[in-house]
This record gives C-alpha cells, sequence and structure tokens, in this order.
C-alpha cells in the first residue's frame, strides 16, 4: 500500500479505494452521506444555453437482490468477523433477501473498512435516515462496540412538502462514534440571535451589550449544540451554495461536525463525497481532506467546486 496522500479526489468503488490507498489508523475524521435506500435514481441537473435543463443520472439508490448481493453475503459469512457475520446471517433470516438487506451488504465491509483506516482517536458520523437507520445502528455497534456510540444526532429541517396522510418527515439522522474511549470533541456555541440587541466588542476583544449605560459580557455567544440540530436548513429555494446536486448537503452542517471532532491540520475522509461539501468545508477549515466517489459526473463537480471556491488550489485526482 502507498503512503497516504492527502488533498485527494478518487473516482471508482470506494471499497476498492479504501482497501488499495488507505492505510491502517489513518484518518481523523470520517463522515460519509451514502445512499439512504430510497429506491430511486437521482439526477445531477446541468443548466445548458437558453437556459433549458438536462438531466444526467448522478447514483442510483436502487437496491435490487442480485446475484451479486449473494457473493458478497458468502464474503461477509466467510471473511468478516465472526460478531459481524452472525448479525448478517440473522438479518438475513430476519429481513430476508429484500433490497433492505441488499443495502446492507453493500454498507457492512465499507463500515469494516472505515473503523481500519480510523485513528485510535478519530471520529465517525454516518449521516442517514430512517430507511435503514435502525439496522445501521445494530451494525455500527457491532463494528464499533456499542460504548463508542457517542450521540444520534437529529438534524431537524422545515423545507419542503407536508403529507395529509402522516406527521411530516422533517429530519435525517447522523450517527456520532468514535473509536476509542479517546477522541476530539471541541466545545462550540451556536449563536442565538437577539433583534433588539447591539453588541460590542471592547479593546480585549470581549463581546458584551450595554443596558443603562452598564456593560454585559457574554459568557458564551449562544448555547452549546445538543442532539437536535434545527438551525441550519436544507438547501431548499434559491441559496447559493445550490450546485444542482441531489443530495447537497449545507456547508454549516459539514462545518460543525469538522470543527467538533478534528482539528486543523488533521485529516477528513468522505468515502461518499458527492458534490464535495465536506472537502470544501475540510479545505475552508485547515484540515487536509480525501474525497471518493464512484460517479464521474459528481467527482468532476466536487473538482470544479474546489477550484472555484480555492483559486489556485492543488490536490490530486486518482481514477481507480
Amino acid at each position: 500500500m502507498d503512503v497516504l496522500k492527502t488533498n485527494a479526489l478518487y473516482l471508482g468503488d470506494n471499497l476498492e479505494i479504501l482497501r488499495r490507498y488507505i492505510p491502517d489508523k489513518s484518518i481523523d475524521l470520517i463522515y460519509l452521506d451514502p445512499p439512504f435506500g430510497g429506491s430511486r435514481d437521482y439526477n445531477l441537473l446541468y443548466r445548458e444555453d437558453g437556459g433549458k435543463k438536462t438531466g444526467v443520472k448522478a447514483f442510483s439508490d436502487t437496491w435490487k437482490w442480485h446475484k451479486a448481493a449473494e457473493d458478497v453475503l458468502q464474503e461477509v459469512r466467510q471473511r468478516a468477523p465472526s460478531g459481524i457475520a452472525k448479525l448478517i446471517e440473522g438479518m438475513a433470516e430476519g429481513v430476508g433477501k429484500t433490497p433492505a438487506l441488499t443495502y446492507l451488504l453493500m454498507m457492512t465491509p465499507r463500515l469494516l473498512e472505515l473503523h481500519r483506516t480510523l485513528k485510535d482517536t478519530g471520529s465517525l458520523y454516518l449521516h442517514c435516515d430512517p430507511t435503514a437507520s435502525h439496522y445501521l445502528k445494530l451494525i455500527l455497534d457491532r463494528i464499533f462496540g456499542a460504548r463508542s456510540f457517542r450521540n444520534e444526532i437529529a438534524w431537524s429541517y422545515k423545507g419542503g412538502g407536508r403529507s395529509k396522510k402522516y406527521f411530516a418527515r422533517k429530519h435525517d439522522t447522523i450517527f456520532f462514534y468514535t473509536k476509542s474511549n479517546r477522541w476530539t470533541f471541541n466545545y462550540q456555541d451556536i449563536l442565538v440571535g437577539r433583534t433588539n440587541r447591539t453588541y460590542f466588542t471592547d479593546d480585549d476583544g470581549r463581546r458584551y451589550w450595554l443596558k443603562y449605560g452598564k456593560k454585559y459580557y457574554l459568557k458564551h455567544e449562544g448555547k452549546v449544540p445538543e442532539d437536535w440540530w434545527a438551525d441550519i436548513e436544507p438547501l431548499h429555494g434559491p441559496y447559493r451554495e445550490r450546485l444542482g446536486y441531489p443530495t447537497q448537503k449545507p456547508l454549516a452542517l459539514l462545518e460543525r461536525i469538522i470543527r467538533a471532532s478534528s482539528n486543523e491540520g488533521e485529516i477528513v475522509l468522505d468515502p461518499f463525497c458527492g458534490c464535495g461539501t465536506a472537502l470544501v468545508a475540510a479545505q475552508q477549515l485547515g484540515r487536509r481532506w480525501l474525497g471518493i466517489d464512484i460517479s464521474s459526473e459528481a467527482v468532476e463537480l466536487t473538482s470544479k467546486r474546489l477550484q472555484d471556491s480555492f483559486p489556485g488550489i492543488r490536490f490530486k485526482e486518482v481514477v481507480d
């Protein structure tokens, strides 16, 4: 295995790239936003001359049982740690050879590889929705250990439509795990705005507000984030960040995660990097990064986004 090259963008199957290029215990923080198992194809929209839009399939989130899934099931039975093999065997008996099992068979060997690449002080954040979150947590508990579970973060939002047949589904789940009982966690505040209050900064850089001429200094400029994040909206409407990528997440969401669980100069990996939001956030915050995606359209979009966001940036593109 070659020496790890950071600030690198890989095109190919992340399982093979992880096995071939990413050494053991080399990554400080992993964020992954894999397909959720939603049984649909996603189009990446391009705007052509004259304002005409054409769609190119960015990725498929459809999972059907097929021979390749059967082969992976056999591989898990033979090669995975016994606890994982027994868990998957039990799921196979419980849910049957269904799209859910196909999806879990795709995720399990990748989560095993991600655990291998993570430093003992590293953290992993897995972004998912209720489609498969309950199954994924069982697998994460088995791979990382239930005691390494730190948070189930609910990212709550308001955008999108409403249903008249059930309660509106308005949150994603982000599972936060660490590899050991030693990990990075940087305290940070969420700013809480007060429209009727003007803040000032003194010569020492401390912020305060005035009431009847008296200075009241801020102990904290907000509140500590709980495990329910309702202050970051998804990219609906005319957001400047929007690139047309169907599952694009807000930059603020990734900045919060990267600030909390890594330090400047450390390595952030996104094995399903999509349009590159995690990589842009990492670059902006002074981290090194690695991105992987199987879609050439996604890698092309990420490359352009990095170059547009950071003129003169240098990074390596690898086609596996």
